[in-house]
């Protein structure tokens, strides 16, 4: 786990919320995403001025999340437009 990576009940709520939009699965390669394979993914890293939103967030794999790791730029083979919803 980073030095930037987000805990507490907050957090976990904004996690699910952003899993249930995604279908529970991985936005990268389309895992389907169980128990503690399920993580959320900072599109902009927090320590690249990123910020704890769900417009921020996409559903991953631990290996997608790990493999991204602090970089900014994301790839995906499909879209989805609640991605984008509610970004200021």
């Amino acid at each position: 786990m980073s030095k930037q990576s987000s805990r507490g009940s907050d957090w976990e709520s904004l996690r699910i919320r952003v899993l249930d939009r995604d279908g529970w699965r991985c936005v990268y390669c389309g895992k389907e995403l169980i128990g503690s394979d399920a993580t959320a993914d900072h599109i902009v890293p927090k320590d690249a001025g990123g910020v704890d939103a769900e417009w921020n967030l996409v559903a991953a794999c631990r290996a997608d999340n790990g493999r991204k790791s602090n970089k900014v730029m994301i790839r995906m083979p499909w879209f989805n437009k609640k991605w984008v919803e509610g970004i200021p």
